[in-house]
């Protein structure tokens, strides 16, 4: 490694440390971060856009470096981090631990080991030879719904007069192009009846006993897509899921439900479509709210959507994003991702769009989640090497 690329990687180590300190949920505000990120930027002197919450206290980051000519790249990410709660550490969650060549921490792989890169690259990205911009796009919310992705992009339309033409999304992929991901929706069905004396259960109607019924509707629901498709063999798994993580209900064991809820979501494959799936979800308890009236005229079956659908995306392996962009990372392969995130807003915004990052997904969301110092390194380089694309006049096709 040369002395400013291990410069480099030791300023985006050094960032990472202070990134992983800060504890921000989804949900929660991230004006601590994102104040950190925005002093980052005042000292490279980047001129930088707030994007506020009604509230004041979540901020989105947007800057863009170089030249107001059409055809600059985004480079997108988020600020939040899930919960450590119930999961057994055996490192401290919202600390840097250094172990070899791992780092560990919450975040380090999703996403802050991106962030920290790309903030390390800020006196690269300032090259006064670039012909084409580079676009910062920082986010928060993202790990619960990409509530406020939608917000970001109308700020970035109301205030460049260019046109950014590309957008890479640094969720972990291990350094290789995705150019396809899965969309997500996330709902809560919630079960009302009457209560009553357990024994006189098969005089009234358990909200308990419907709650499973529609559970094992949607359950089984999938089993079809796996037994007769459609399926897309780029995913895995090759269909589309569907999963119930949460369910409450009932007050005690000699009591029939009045009440039961559970929460689920739908992660599709693109020849599928959510609010398809769910209309057929809603027809079926329709039809049960139909049937159990006639003994409970109280019974009802209410579904709703905890945030907006996440959308997917796909991007043709034929655009010359595609191509460039695997040129830069050094390899040929492309992958597609199970996982939802803010790529499917930017391409319905009409970006040409990927998702290229350190780090390996299979560590966020866990215990002792960590990234591989060797990806940060891969990272610096693509990097690197996206700064001497800029500094040409059109993208040339390998």
């Amino acid at each position: 490694m040369n002395l400013n690329r291990e410069n480099t990687l030791n300023s985006a180590i050094a960032i990472l440390d202070d990134l992983v300190a800060f504890k921000v949920l989804g949900g929660e505000s991230n004006l601590s971060i994102a104040n950190y990120i925005r002093d980052i930027m005042e000292e490279n002197g980047i001129a930088y856009q707030r994007v506020s919450d009604v509230s004041g206290s979540k901020m989105c980051l947007h800057c863009r470096i170089g030249p107001k000519v059409d055809g600059g790249t985004i480079l997108s990410g988020h600020m939040d981090v899930v919960s450590t709660k119930g999961q057994k550490w055996t490192k401290p969650d919202f600390r840097l631990t250094r172990e070899e060549d791992r780092l560990y921490g919450r975040g380090t792989a999703d996403m802050k080991g991106f962030l920290a890169c790309c903030l390390a690259l800020l006196p690269q990205f300032k090259d006064p030879k670039l012909k084409r911009p580079i676009y910062l796009a920082f986010s928060y919310d993202e790990e619960i719904g990409c509530r406020a992705t939608e917000q970001l992009l109308w700020s970035i339309e109301c205030t460049y007069d260019e046109r950014p033409a590309y957008a890479i999304i640094g969720e972990p992929s291990m350094m290789v192009v995705a150019n396809a991901e899965k969309g997500a929706g996330f709902f809560k069905t919630e079960v009302f009846s009457a209560p009553a004396h357990s024994s006189e259960v098969r005089n009234s109607v358990s909200a308990i006993e419907e709650a499973s019924h529609l559970i094992q509707w949607l359950y089984h629901k999938m089993d079809g897509f796996i037994q007769h498709g459609p399926l897309d063999s780029r995913f895995t798994p090759p269909f589309t899921t569907i999963h119930v993580g949460k369910i409450k209900g009932g007050e005690a064991v000699n009591i029939v439900a009045d009440h039961c809820q559970f929460e689920w979501d739908i992660r599709n494959i693109p020849a599928q479509s959510i609010p398809d799936i769910l209309r057929e979800f809603k027809d079926q308890c329709q039809e049960r709210i139909a049937e159990r009236k006639k003994l409970c005229p109280e019974f009802t079956i209410r579904t709703d959507p905890q945030f907006p659908i996440v959308p997917g995306f796909e991007t043709s392996e034929e655009l010359d994003i595609v191509q460039k962009v695997n040129s830069l990372t050094g390899t040929k392969q492309l992958k597609a991702l199970s996982f939802a995130s803010e790529a499917g807003h930017f391409a319905r915004a009409g970006f040409q769009t990927l998702v290229c990052g350190p780090g390996n997904m299979e560590q966020g969301h866990r215990a002792d989640e960590f990234i591989c110092i060797s990806e940060l390194e891969k990272c610096i380089h693509f990097l690197e090497r996206l700064v001497d694309w800029s500094k040409k006049d059109k993208i040339e096709k390998e």
